[in-house]
């Protein structure tokens, strides 16, 4: 009888276990880290942020985006060396292609609307417009 008890109990902590497992594995949601090629439109040095619009070919952020870069890490890849070099708020210009990093999440909130209606928050940012050596810091 005794046997039994503990097989019994044995068995509902296994399922007990499964089920909370299964159950947090559930609630975990996806943010991932997304890519997204922008252009800037306008450049506000006072207040350290920018607006971009789409490039070309991609839609996700529209015409007229801001992003605060005042606390984000910003880098410049020279294709032609491959060396990469972190650059300041002083080396973006109108016009300068830029490849923003978005957590999904960060992507949901701006596309409805919640997190300010042009607004949206990146983890980083790459200069993609090629520059000559001697005019970045």
């Amino acid at each position: 009888m005794l046997h039994r008890n503990v097989r019994g109990i044995g068995i509902a902590l296994c399922l007990l276990t499964l089920f909370l497992f299964l159950s947090g594995c559930g609630s975990l949601k996806d943010d991932t880290l997304l890519t997204v090629n922008a252009v800037i439109t306008e450049v506000d040095t006072g207040k350290q942020t920018i607006t971009v619009k789409d490039d070309v070919d991609e839609n996700p952020l529209g015409e007229g985006c801001l992003v605060d870069c005042s606390s984000i890490p910003m880098f410049y890849c020279d294709f032609a060396t491959q060396k990469v070099t972190r650059i300041s708020f002083k080396e973006l210009q109108v016009n300068d292609r830029v490849v923003v990093s978005i957590r999904s999440s960060e992507m949901e909130k701006f596309r409805s609307g919640s997190g300010g209606e042009n607004t949206i928050k990146v983890e980083q940012l790459q200069l993609y417009t090629q520059r000559a050596a001697a005019t970045l810091s």
